[in-house]
């Protein structure tokens, strides 16, 4: 297939319909958003079939995101503003970035095989210097057309604002507002340093990501073969821990990323997943689904290669999740939560920063769960829905609309040759299938 290019059309910023009162001109972020880099960005893409009916054109389609993004805006004007400092987000109304771009291949030649590179040219670039000389917007979104009249909707969120949770709020309701379903928007709650306070020192846990020599890859795990290593796992552990659709696969692809790093450097070493446990619903008291912020709590699941069994992996998840939500979110608000932090940030940043020796360190980002396929602007149900990165040891996981589960791994790419041909993860998954049928229709 010939290389798929985008061109980029146009690129405006986009202002709340009215402007923000003074009284909210400063946001102060918690302590939970503090450290998270202004220039780490969650971004969601949603795939969406001509319009047979020819209800709206390209050009109509544009101008109403732009409209409902403008009014979406008046509810979630920190997304208009601009990170001031770590812990401080001026909202100016500077506005969101809107591109628009098109595109000269049709969407159903991408959607047949997906192609990695090319879906980093449907999302917009986060990178300051593309934007405009200060800060980058913390919301950007991206249009592209394709030949066939089908779009490509992407929106890209900085993590120093909004969590997966707080991403899929903000989508729910900007869908609800273009589509002019206006009893389904939903009014964020946003609570920022109310809830916990920033302190002056912080220990960072987030380093700069590495890209370099690094391979992404897209696998499908069918539902039925989740089922068969489910029921398997469940009679090793035992019925009192029932494993997750989402635990076996992330079990797998450890597994399997675990034996290709063994592969490279011939010894056995230790590996650690930075799994993330959603506040939300479990603060004392409860926090609405609505609220707003980084209202996730890292923490690291150790396992050596002699723990590599997939019910051993799973009972390790489950135990260091059983123990975060015993022992660690019940005091967060209190002093002693944000020694936690403190004691919690150091012990993910030596991970993340390799001051633990012989030690591989992946991080999982788990939109399953969530709405996506769900988002309808106006104009129909997505296609596909996709989140791209590509972070060194980063595993992201969707699901899809026939109920498999989506991975995005991405590795060093001599471990990736390794990990890509690992029989055990290719019984059970299917290597970058076609976007547009079920696995099992393959």
């Amino acid at each position: 297939m010939e290389k798929m290019k985008v061109e980029v059309t146009s690129r405006k910023t986009i202002k709340p319909s009215i402007p923000t009162p003074h009284h909210l001109r400063t946001f102060n972020l918690s302590l939970l958003d503090q450290d998270v880099p202004a220039i780490h960005y969650g971004s969601v893409v949603f795939f969406y079939p001509s319009d047979n009916t020819a209800r709206s054109s390209i050009s109509q389609k544009s101008q109403s995101l732009k409209n409902s993004l403008s009014r979406i805006l008046l509810h979630f004007y920190p997304l208009a503003g601009q990170v001031k400092d770590a812990v401080t987000i001026e909202c100016n109304d500077q506005g969101a970035c809107f591109i628009e771009a098109r595109t000269g291949c049709q969407l159903n030649d991408f959607l047949t095989h997906p192609d990695p590179g090319f879906l980093k040219e449907l999302v917009p670039s986060t990178d300051p210097k593309a934007i405009r000389s200060t800060l980058a917007c913390i919301l950007l979104v991206q249009l592209t057309s394709f030949t066939c009249g089908g779009t490509a909707v992407a929106v890209c969120v900085s993590h120093k604002f909004a969590d997966a949770s707080s991403l899929c709020t903000f989508i729910q309701s900007w869908t609800a507002m273009s589509s002019r379903e206006y009893g389904r928007v939903v009014v964020p709650k946003l609570v920022g340093a109310s809830l916990l306070p920033p302190i002056h020192k912080l220990i960072t846990s987030t380093p700069p990501p590495t890209t370099r020599n690094c391979a992404t890859k897209r696998f499908v795990f069918h539902k039925s073969q989740i089922a068969n290593l489910k029921a398997k796992v469940a009679a090793t552990m035992g019925k009192q821990q029932r494993p997750a659709n989402v635990e076996i696969v992330l079990a797998i692809v450890l597994r399997c990323a675990s034996a290709a790093s063994q592969s490279k450097y011939g010894s056995s070493r230790q590996s650690a997943l930075l799994n993330v446990v959603n506040l939300r619903k479990r603060m004392v008291p409860p926090l609405p689904g609505n609220t707003i912020g980084n209202l996730i709590w890292t923490y690291p699941v150790l396992f050596q290669e002699s723990d590599v069994q997939l019910h051993q992996i799973v009972a390790k998840m489950k135990d260091a999740f059983t123990n975060v939500c015993n022992d660690k979110l019940k005091t967060i608000k209190s002093k002693k939560g944000h020694t936690e932090v403190q004691e919690s940030r150091k012990q993910i940043a030596q991970l993340l920063n390799g001051k633990l020796v012989d030690t591989n360190t992946y991080t999982c980002t788990n939109l399953c769960s969530y709405p996506l396929h769900e988002m309808d602007f106006g104009w129909g149900k997505p296609l596909w829905v996709t989140s791209p990165s590509n972070f060194k040891n980063l595993i992201v996981l969707l699901d899809s609309k026939w109920g498999d589960i989506e991975a995005w791994v991405t590795l060093d790419e001599l471990e990736m040759a390794t990990f890509e041909r690992d029989q055990e993860l290719l019984a059970v998954a299917s290597s970058n299938p076609s976007a547009l049928v079920s696995y099992s229709r393959m």
